[in-house]
């Protein structure tokens, strides 16, 4: 309870004095969940819990919904049911569902464009599989405020897989109304109860192309420089070596009517079942060969993927126009694809990072 109320009060005190509103006569709402079905919007909040666990003294949640065929009315009629006076300035998360990310998306994107209630620093996320009422109520113990729970997954997966891809809203607005780059971000979905990262939704302006998968998620992340250490593999003789990448950088560009990538990028060896001898220079080599291909193949794959959809989630047109002036949209879409990234196994040290990391 004393973690809870101070939770509100520093919460009120960040955000000003309301008015000199009570912070105990505030709902403070930290997701937006949005559907459309049956010609209506369907909005749910989730709402902080300040009654706590006494004994657990635990910041808890719970959630309104209610629905309308206009969207400021759906969101209205859904705050009124909350017994305290709502406020959205504390909102971390939006969470669209399919049915929006397909025909609703522009409406979305303006009308909180306009909206005065919310600020634009909240995640955006889709549930395609499952609806946001779903998942916003899918509390449990150990994690009693949704929200929290899956911007924490989010980070989490970033740290780890790097297939997580977090935007918050004013960077979606960004990338949408920005010349030559378009908009992507994380979809998650819930099974068994349990939250899961499921690939990267990408767009042409508003409109919905495509989603990708975790694995094609981490080689965007590659790509925009942000990474942390994903894990590579390659089979030799049913044996697994793998790698993590841990640092470098990569740049894309467009130059002699062709795509260029090109950066390098350094990991340390994480399982070695071959049992390689990677003191030895010549099985180092190979090694280092072998995952440049693997890189630049992934690489290769990935960029004639989001030609296919006609998606710049890597900006390719807007760097183009910033060289050349010249605003050629689809430009990129025909070009061919040379992808020239370097990989190399950090060789300091190699005897000690032949291991996990705990």
């Amino acid at each position: 309870m004393k973690k809870a109320i101070l939770l509100l009060t520093f919460i009120f005190l960040l955000s000003g004095c309301y008015d000199y509103q009570e912070v105990n006569n505030l709902g403070i709402i930290s997701a937006i969940g949005i559907d459309y079905e049956d010609d209506k919007y369907i909005i749910t909040l989730e709402i902080l819990n300040d009654s706590g666990d006494k004994e657990s003294s635990k910041i808890s949640s719970y959630t309104k919904t209610n629905s309308d065929k206009s969207l400021a009315k759906a969101i209205e009629k859904t705050a009124d049911l909350i017994a305290d006076k709502a406020n959205y300035t504390h909102v971390k998360l939006m969470i669209l569902s399919d049915s929006i990310i397909q025909d609703k998306f522009q409406t979305i994107i303006d009308y909180f464009i306009r909206s005065t209630y919310f600020r634009e620093n909240f995640y955006v996320i889709s549930s395609i599989d499952s609806s946001p009422k779903e998942i916003l109520n899918n509390t449990t113990k150990n994690n009693p405020v949704v929200s929290s729970s899956i911007i924490s997954l989010l980070e989490s997966n970033n740290y780890s897989s790097n297939s997580s891809v977090m935007k918050t809203f004013d960077q979606v607005i960004d990338e949408i109304i920005t010349f030559g780059i378009d908009t992507c971000f994380s979809n998650i979905t819930l099974n068994d109860e349990q939250f899961k990262i499921d690939g990267l939704l990408i767009f042409d302006e508003y409109e919905f192309k495509e989603k990708l998968n975790n694995d094609e998620a981490t080689i965007y992340n590659i790509l925009t420089n942000n990474f942390y250490r994903p894990i590579f593999s390659k089979e030799y003789d049913n044996l697994y070596f793998s790698v993590a990448i841990t640092s470098g950088d990569t740049k894309t560009y467009i130059s002699d009517n062709k795509i260029f990538v090109e950066g390098g990028l350094e990991g340390k060896i994480m399982d070695n079942e071959t049992n390689y001898d990677v003191r030895n220079l010549n099985i180092l080599n190979n090694l280092n060969n072998d995952f440049t291909k693997i890189m630049n193949n992934k690489i290769n794959d990935f960029l004639e993927k989001i030609q296919k959809y006609k998606s710049d989630i890597l900006g390719l047109s807007k760097s183009y126009y910033q060289k050349t002036r010249e605003k050629e949209e689809n430009y990129w879409l025909n070009l061919k694809i040379k992808s020239n990234i370097n990989f190399n196994i950090n060789k300091k040290g190699l005897i000690y990072e032949v291991r996990d990391e705990k």
